[in-house]
């Protein structure tokens, strides 16, 4: 009876353990969530599996223990949104597991309690490392060089077509000869043709240049788009500014690597400068147009 026990109890352990290492990739995501949920029985189980003895501990202990579980689950469901109170609530989540691997090793009974112990330790961590990464990053294939390149050439042809319309609206005419000039990217937003993409939109930054000749400004304009983040990149977490520990797991991801411009005519063209940096109307007209 007793073996049957132990035995039933190591299956529901594993069965509890499997959904820790989901590595999700949502904000954060259910499977992540319930990542974090499992911390808690596995360990309990697991002390149950290495035959730990733990010292008795005050009713005080226990509801205070409780209570700070309890908070922690309750905050990290806010996410990356909740800021320093979530990086808190993992950190106490993280301690809990940890703690109770280690117990397990130390009080608990046979070479089974070691095993029993790290496995507690690690899948905390993973769970830890899963929620963190869920609730830190967009999925991989928004960063992907074919997504991004494809944002930024449909996004080019969409201001050429607002270029073309607000021109001719007359909507800017300085010279007041009843023909209307080309505007710039805060002209087109002001006049509700596109909406702001000053910031980087799908990772690049979109420039349009204009003359400041009303003449020259009639005929022609330049619009290009360049990579935010020009080849390789890992993104910093929300939760730790500046560092991420997922990223040093995951590895960094190829980002967007070429440039693309056009003009007046339509025609999109496309180069990788080797780096991100602002590019002349003279200098993208040399560059091979897109299917040629």
């Amino acid at each position: 009876m007793r073996r049957a026990i132990q035995v039933t109890s190591l299956l529901l352990w594993f069965l509890l353990a499997g959904p820790l290492p989901a590595f999700a990739n949502e904000s954060p995501a259910p499977t992540a969530m319930l990542s974090l949920l499992m911390i808690i029985p596995v360990a309990i189980l697991g002390l149950r599996l290495a035959g730990a003895k733990l010292p008795p501990r005050g009713k005080a202990k226990r509801i205070l223990l409780g209570v700070a579980l309890a908070f922690s689950i309750l905050v990290s469901m806010a996410g990356s949104a909740g800021g320093f109170l979530t990086l808190g609530a993992l950190v106490v989540l993280l301690c809990y597991g940890v703690l109770r691997g280690g117990q397990a090793m130390k009080h608990g009974q046979g070479g089974k309690r070691f095993a029993v112990g790290l496995t507690v330790m690690v899948l905390t961590l993973l769970a830890v490392a899963d929620y963190s990464a869920s609730a830190s990053f967009e999925p991989a294939y928004i960063h992907s060089s074919g997504v991004l390149e494809g944002h930024a050439v449909r996004w080019i042809r969409t201001i050429v077509s607002n270029e073309i319309d607000f021109q001719k609206a007359a909507t800017l005419d300085a010279n007041k000869n009843g023909v209307g000039e080309f505007g710039t990217l805060e002209q087109l937003v002001k006049a509700r043709l596109l909406f702001d993409t000053q910031d980087p939109f799908y990772g690049y930054r979109f420039a349009v240049v204009v003359s400041d000749d009303p003449a020259r400004a009639e005929k022609e304009f330049f619009v290009y788009a360049r990579p935010e983040n020009y080849g390789y990149y890992s993104e910093p977490s929300p939760l730790l500014p500046g560092y991420s520990l997922w990223g040093l797991v995951r590895g960094r991801r190829l980002r967007a690597r070429r440039t693309f411009a056009s003009d007046e005519t339509g025609v999109i063209r496309a180069a990788d400068l080797g780096t991100s940096r602002a590019v002349t109307r003279e200098e993208a007209q040399k560059w091979n147009p897109l299917g040629g």
